[in-house]
Formats: structure tokens, sequence, C-alpha cells
């Protein structure tokens, strides 16, 4: 591939995962969607929210086997051609009937699943060596600003009504035609034979456990997007006002790590993944230990900061070590794992809190902070038994 076709397809990946998160225009307008159907219970208002995360999470886990019959670039148009369509069934029909957001939510989901774990799938059909590291790190920035931006644009078009929020997803239409016009095709590529044994590819251990720790991380890392704004307004620092200041750190410093992952990742290898998970284990530990403001700040960036590199270098990780032909598959079923590790979040750390008889929210800053730390030591002990170095690419191999 030469010059021109790469600047290409970093065009085509950024413009697809700039994207992304386009769900993320609902939790601002939720408490408006309540005032129009004040007969809806709370739970039927709030699967508006949750079905473009179940949505992701499930065609997070079924791009993969899909890229082996249908192309990724197809796909990945597919998907924001989805995210378009239910963008535009709310703005015009939302206000009619709560079935038609659940519609809306559903398209926007598969958007969500599809595009996040295809962008990513890409970043390895298209790159090699240091080209792959800054690259899956540009590609997290991508994804960060452009949640910034559809969020703040959003907020700007609710103030004239709450359905006008949906119109931001019109940046649709100038991302497919970027992604359609630059990213190259490649045909689906079929399960290629093992020539000893004669078997087909399948996925191998050090993919599934590099999907176990990207399940555990996001267990413990989504602690502090679910328990923040509690935090903060439970020990008297501020209003959701403060809660907004602090939270905007946490995507900032997300972007602005992801421009510079490869630069760590060429020194440090998949030792990333170590300090990614024990720099977050800081910022929880001074939550509770402080419980100021600056302890609150000082979590959202580290938070920004852990989430970069951890992503970054799981996917990574797994397209290093999956067969050529399921490194989508591969990606997939991480970002599934991702997905599935922020659904079981509250479960498991509230019970773990309930069983502590705790009464502070910053105690579950602690357990995470733990079982961070904990993850931390497995990793490091067990990551030499999965992860073999390949000689041809010794430089790339975790460590």
């Amino acid at each position: 591939m030469d010059v021109k076709e790469k600047r290409a397809n970093r065009i085509a990946i950024v413009s697809g995962s700039v994207m992304l998160m386009s769900s993320l225009i609902i939790s601002s307008i939720l408490a408006d969607i309540a005032e129009v159907y004040p007969n809806a219970s709370v739970d039927s208002v709030q699967m508006v929210l949750t079905i473009p995360s179940l949505m992701g999470m499930l065609f997070a886990f079924i791009a993969g086997p899909l890229s082996i019959k249908f192309a990724q670039k197809n796909l990945l148009l597919g998907g924001m051609f989805l995210g378009l369509i239910g963008g535009l069934i709310a703005f015009f029909f939302g206000a009619k009937s709560l079935t038609i957001l659940y519609i809306s939510s559903l398209l926007i989901g598969i958007n969500q699943g599809m595009n996040g774990a295809l962008t990513k799938s890409l970043v390895s059909e298209f790159f090699d060596g240091q080209e792959r590291n800054d690259m899956m790190g540009y590609q997290a920035s991508s994804s960060t600003g452009g949640s910034m931006v559809i969020t703040f644009f959003a907020a700007i078009l609710a103030g004239i009504a709450w359905n006008y929020s949906y119109l931001i997803l019109l940046l649709f239409i100038p991302a497919l035609i970027l992604v359609n016009k630059n990213l190259t095709y490649v045909a689906p590529t079929p399960l290629q034979k093992d020539d000893r044994t004669g078997t087909k590819d399948r996925l191998n251990g050090a993919v599934y456990f590099t999907a176990a720790i990207i399940f555990f991380t996001y267990l413990f890392l989504y602690t502090y997007q679910l328990n923040i704004a509690m935090f903060i307004k439970s020990t008297g620092l501020g209003n959701a006002t403060v809660s907004g200041y602090v939270n905007t750190v946490f995507p900032i410093t997300g972007m602005l790590t992801g421009f510079v992952f490869g630069k760590f990742r060429k020194v440090l290898g998949y030792k990333t993944i170590q300090l990614g998970l024990l720099v977050l284990a800081a910022g929880f530990m001074a939550l509770n230990i402080f419980g100021t403001l600056p302890a609150a700040f000082f979590a959202s960036l580290c938070t920004g900061v852990a989430q970069a590199f951890l992503i970054s270098s799981c996917m990574l990780a797994t397209s290093e070590y999956a067969p050529a032909s399921l490194r989508a598959t591969g990606i997939s079923l991480a970002m599934g794992m991702l997905n599935l590790g922020m659904f079981c979040s509250p479960l498991v750390i509230n019970r773990i809190f309930n069983a502590f008889g705790a009464s502070e929210v910053a105690f579950k800053f602690m357990i995470s902070a733990v079982g961070l730390i904990l993850l931390a030591v497995a990793y490091t002990v067990l990551s030499p038994v999965f992860y073999k170095k390949k000689k041809e690419n010794a430089e790339n191999a975790p460590a």
C-alpha cells in the first residue's frame, strides 16, 4: 500500500470513528423525553438510552464473524447508514410514539457496535508496526473528540426542541462520503486451513486472555462514569455543573493521550497495559483517600489517560496474535467483552459495596482500585504464558 492510499485510509478510519458514540446525544435529552411521555414508567423511558448500549454490545460481538462473509467496508458503511436513519426517524417521528424512539435507538446502537469493532479492525488491516501503534491511538482520539463535538452541538440544538438534538446525526452524511471515497475495499477473507492439521483457523488463548483483561478493566473503569456525579453531590463538592466540569477532563485527556500513544507504545511495549491499570487505580485511590475536588479532577484525568492506553493496547494485542483471517473476529470479541464489562459493572461493584455494609460512595472507587491492582498483577504474571514473542515481530510483542 503506497503513501497516498495509507493517507486515504487514515481519513476514512478517522471519519468513521468520529461518529462512533452517536448515542451520547440521548442522555442529555432523556428528561425531555420523559415529559413528552408522562404516562410511561421511568424504566420505559430509560430504555431509549439502554437499547443502544445493548445493541452496541451485541453487534460488537457479531461484527467480526460477519466480516468473514462480508467486506468490512460495506459493513461499516451499512452500520453508519443505519445510524443516520435512526437519527432521522427520531427527529421526524419521535414525538409520536415511544416505540419509534426504541427503533431509532436500535439503529443507532447497531452503528455503535459495528463501528467500534470495525474501525479498530481496519487499523490492523491496513497498518503495521509503528504505523499501526500510532493509528490505533488516532482512532481512539477521533472517537473521543467526535463524542465531544456531538454532545456539545446536540445540547445547543436541544435549545430549539429536544428532537432537534438528533439532527447532529446528519454528520453521518459527510462521514459516509469520506469513508466510501477513501476506504480501500478488501474482499472478505475465508477462514484458512492449517497446512499441518488441515483444520481451519480459530482464535487462540492470547485473544481470549486479552478479551478477559478488557472485560475486567471495564468492570472497574466504568465505576468512574457511574458514580463520579453522585460522589461530587453526596460529598457537597458541587452541583451538576461542577460534575460537568470534572467530566470534561476525562475525554480531553483521553483524546490527547491517544495522539501520543504510539510514542509510549514504542518505548514501553505492552507495559502500557500495566501502566494504564495503575494510573487508573491511582486516580480512584485519590478519590477515596482525599475526597476533594482536586482529587476528582485528578481521577478524571487518570481515567482519560488510562482508557486511551488500555483500549489501544488490548486491540493491538488482539491484532498481533489473532490469525490474519480472524483479526476482525478477535477485535469484535474484545469490544464485545468491553461492553459487557460496562454492563456488569454496577451489578458487581454494588454487590461488593453492599456486602461490606459501606455507605460512602467513595468506597466504590477503592473497591475498583484494589481490583485494578490485582488485575495488573494477574496480567504481569500471565501475559508471558499467553503472549509468545514472534521472532519477526519481537519489537512489538507484549512484555
